[in-house]
C-alpha cells in the first residue's frame, strides 16, 4: 500500500498510522517495502519449510465475513484497502475457523509494507508455527501465557507483579503485545524490530518483550494505584508516552520505543523453564474450568459453545 501515491493521499490520516511518527514515508516506501519482505523469509526459516496459503474469495461464513468488513472499514478509508484487508482475514478463516480482533490490527499492519499473499503467509506462519491458538476469540493458549508471564513477572520484579495484581489481571493487557503484536502500542520503527526479533526468536521472545516493557515503565507504575492508569501505562497509552518520548539517558525522539524492543533482546530469562510454567498454568485453569462447571451445574446453567467474535475497543 505504502508504495501507492493514492495510499498517502486517502489513507494518511487513517487512526493505524498514529504511531508511524514520521517513520514511513512516501520518499522511502520502497526501502520500507524491501525491509519488510525479509519477515516473510524469517517466518518461513522460524517455520523450516515453505508456508503456503491460497486467498480465497470467499470464506464460506456469513458471519465472519460481516466482522472483517466492520473490522476492515475501522481500519482503512479507501474500499480497495479495505477489500485487501478482508481477503486476508477471509483466506485466513478456512484454516483457523475463528478470529480474535489483534489478528486483523496484524493483518491491517502488514498491508501497508506487503501483499496480500505475503501477509496470509505471515499469519498462517504464526498461526501454525508460532503462537498457535492465539487468534481465537477466546484463545485459551494466550490466556495460558499471560499467567506464564505473570509468574515471570513474581520472578523479575516481584514487588511490581504484586502491585499489579492487586489492580488487574494479564489477559486484560497483554493480548495486546502477545495477540495485537504491538500494533497501536509501539511506534513504527519499534514495530518493525519487534517483528524481526519475534520471529527469529520464536514465542520465548513475547515474554522477553513483556518484561523489558515493564522495566521501562516501572516507575510510572510505581506512582499509581489506580487501575485505569497502570491499564494505560502497561499498554504504552499514546497520551502517557507519546511518540516523540525518549529513553532515559538519550535525546532522540522515539528512543523510548526502541529501547524497550533493545532490552528485549537482552532480556535473559535464566533457568526459567517456559514450558513447565505452561504446564502449571494450563493445571491452573483445568482446576478453574471444574469449578465453573460445578458452580453452573448446581446453578442448573448450560455452557454455551457459540462462537463469540472479538470485541475490543477500537484504536
Amino acid at each position: 500500500m505504502i508504495g501507492s501515491e493514492d495510499f498517502w493521499r486517502t489513507e494518511a490520516d487513517a487512526p493505524l498510522l498514529n504511531r508511524n511518527a514520521d517513520f514511513v514515508k512516501q520518499e522511502n516506501a520502497q526501502e520500507m517495502i524491501a525491509r519488510a519482505r525479509k519477515l516473510v523469509d524469517l517466518v518461513e526459516s522460524g517455520a523450516g519449510t515453505d508456508v503456503s496459503i491460497e486467498l480465497v474469495p470467499d470464506c464460506g461464513d456469513e458471519g465472519a465475513r460481516r466482522i472483517f468488513v466492520l473490522d476492515a472499514e475501522r481500519t482503512f478509508k479507501d474500499p480497495k484497502h479495505r477489500e485487501q484487508m478482508v481477503s486476508v482475514l477471509q483466506s485466513l478463516w478456512p484454516e483457523l475457523q475463528d478470529y480474535h480482533q489483534g489478528l486483523g490490527f496484524l493483518v491491517a499492519f502488514l498491508l501497508l509494507y506487503l501483499p496480500p499473499e505475503d501477509v496470509a503467509k505471515v499469519a498462517i506462519g504464526l498461526h501454525r508455527h508460532y503462537v498457535p491458538g492465539y487468534f481465537k476469540s477466546a484463545p485459551a493458549a494466550y490466556v495460558r501465557d499471560a499467567r506464564v508471564y505473570q509468574k515471570l513477572m513474581h520472578k523479575f520484579f516481584p514487588e511490581i507483579a504484586t502491585s499489579i495484581e492487586d489492580l488487574t489481571c494479564p489477559e486484560a493487557y497483554v493480548s495486546k503485545w502477545f495477540i495485537g503484536m504491538n500494533v497501536h502500542v509501539l511506534t513504527f520503527e519499534a514495530m518493525m524490530m519487534f517483528l524481526e526479533a519475534f520471529l527469529e526468536k520464536k514465542d520465548t521472545f513475547l515474554f522477553q518483550f513483556g518484561l523489558a516493557l515493564l522495566k521501562n515503565v516501572q516507575p510510572d507504575l510505581v506512582a499509581t494505584k489506580d487501575v485505569s492508569k497502570t491499564l494505560a501505562v502497561l499498554r504504552l497509552d499514546q497520551s502517557l508516552y507519546p511518540n516523540t518520548k525518549q529513553a532515559e539517558g538519550s535525546d532522540e525522539p522515539g528512543s523510548f520505543f526502541t529501547r524497550i524492543v533493545e532490552d528485549a533482546i537482552d532480556f535473559d530469562l535464566g533457568d526459567a523453564d517456559i514450558e513447565k510454567l505452561r504446564e502449571q498454568a494450563l493445571e491452573e485453569m483445568r482446576l478453574e474450568e471444574e469449578k465453573r462447571k460445578e458452580r453452573e451445574k448446581q446453578l442448573g446453567l448450560d455452557s454455551d459453545d457459540e462462537i463469540v467474535f472479538s470485541d475490543e475497543e477500537d484504536e
